[in-house]
């Protein structure tokens, strides 16, 4: 169901520069009258029939483009909170940082008299002009138009943030350059570029080949390589060079190749580069594989990783189960009644992938919004994050004095810290925007969604299935 007020309610900048929301009553009454049906209407459904309206009368004061800014404003400031969820705490901003570049255009009185005469052209003009539902989603639409904003890709730099897959860097990097940037920008020795030049190699082989035949001509951006992929990737790499790697060891050592790169990509557009790498994998940033590490130091790392893997999960399932406790007192304290509608919406939400409309009868609500003010998904999500992150430094600190022969592990605290911090943002983020884009009537996948769902099963009060 669509969440009308996307569609009359006009995200803009108020004077101090902070978000806030002006609601056009104009555009409330279109929406109702021209859409009696309104309540049973997809987002998607509703913006392809406003953009014909759009178009069909033809004038830039209609009450369909007015609907479809005041949508594309809510799309732009999710685009920026998402950006500043996923980056902004590693690299020092937030999305207040962001709004300001991209969020620039306005919804005036006198609307309807408005013409786009000036020189001047908003992002979300530039995104309602250049739109077309038959070709993708407005969501996806502005999303791109967002990371695409040269000026929002500059401060982005300047902060060590380069928006553009491990996938993506690889696959268009080609043998020369990499040998180039890995001898002459990080002094590798001969043998360690011939390593990650042998993996390049078979990298192109089996995942551009694939790319190139299966989407060719598609601007879908790069997927992460299939467990298939990885394991034709080892095969060729054997084939021409006798080595024998598992999946595990080439996913780590293409993210190892892939954050160089990014570094490289990064100082070479002027802008500035952390310590660690947002793009490696959970204890990556904790323990960086070298690519000369010895036998015994691999052992040590594995047994590392495998400890971190286990007191990750069992620290999370530790921080849901406070915090949906917590949350059930405060609703005991107001209205006890409420306490089972709260749990079993949060199992049909996670457990069943359901809709805040699905929902709603079922705990005994009308409106979809009573389900979300119940629910609490945003809030419920940064206390888990917080807890996380308290539980599981203690525990992760232990772990890690165990293994001091690994060099890596100098500088704990900080270390550790930044890690986690990077490692839990990035849980929650992936279960952010999981909620906003359901795969409807299936569970969700998310890690956070898997054990929130697991710590329902022990609550008594929990639905069965």
């Amino acid at each position: 169901m669509a969440l009308i007020s996307k569609y009359c309610g006009f995200v803009k900048l108020s004077n101090d520069g902070r978000p806030s929301r002006e609601m056009v009553n104009a555009a409330n009454d279109y929406l109702h009258k021209q859409f009696p049906t309104l309540a049973d209407d997809s987002d998607v459904a509703l913006q392809r029939q406003l953009w014909h309206l759009m178009h069909k009368q033809q004038a830039s004061n209609s009450m369909a483009e007015m609907c479809l800014r005041c949508y594309i404003s809510h799309q732009i400031y999710q685009a920026c909170v998402d950006l500043g969820v996923k980056f902004g705490r590693q690299h020092g901003f937030n999305h207040n940082d962001l709004l300001p570049i991209v969020l620039g255009d306005e919804v005036l009185q006198s609307f309807k008299h408005q013409k786009e005469t000036g020189s001047y052209q908003s992002l979300a003009t530039t995104i309602l002009r250049t739109y077309n539902p038959d070709k993708g989603s407005l969501n996806t639409w502005v999303s791109r138009y967002v990371k695409q904003h040269s000026e929002l890709k500059h401060f982005l730099l300047q902060h060590g943030v380069f928006l553009v897959s491990d996938w993506a860097l690889l696959n268009d990097t080609n043998l020369k350059e990499l040998q180039r940037i890995l001898r002459e920008m990080y002094h590798l020795a001969t043998f360690e570029v011939q390593q990650a030049c042998e993996l390049l190699v078979s990298y192109h082989v089996v995942y551009r080949a694939d790319r190139l035949q299966f989407i060719a001509g598609s601007t879908l951006p790069c997927q992460p390589p299939t467990g298939e992929q990885l394991s034709r990737i080892a095969t060729d790499l054997k084939t021409r060079t006798g080595k024998t790697y598992s999946n595990e060891a080439v996913l780590k050592q293409l993210h190892f190749i892939a954050a160089k790169l990014r570094e490289y990509r990064i100082i070479a557009r002027g802008g500035a580069i952390k310590t660690l790498s947002y793009h490696q994998e959970e204890v990556q940033p904790i323990v960086e594989r070298q690519q000369a590490m010895s036998n015994n130091e691999d052992q040590e790392e594995n047994e590392f990783i495998q400890l971190y893997q286990q007191q990750l999960k069992e620290s999370l399932d530790e921080a849901l189960s406070q915090v949906i406790e917590e949350f059930i007192i405060k609703i005991q304290r107001r209205r006890p009644s409420q306490v089972e509608s709260f749990i079993k919406g949060l199992e049909l939400f996670h457990c069943r992938g359901e809709s805040m409309t699905q929902i709603a009868p079922q705990i005994g609500v009308k409106q979809q919004y009573e389900v979300t003010r119940l629910l609490k998904l945003n809030d419920l999500r940064v206390d888990v994050r917080q807890r996380v992150l308290i539980i599981l430094r203690t525990k992760v600190i232990d772990i890690a004095k165990q293994f001091t022969g690994i060099k890596q592990l100098q500088c704990l605290d900080q270390k550790i810290d930044e890690a986690l911090d990077e490692q839990i943002t990035k849980i929650i983020a992936q279960a952010e925007s999981e909620a906003r884009n359901p795969v409807r009537n299936q569970p969700l996948k998310s890690l956070f969604a898997h054990h929130l769902c697991l710590c329902l099963d022990k609550i008594n009060l929990t639905p069965n299935s």
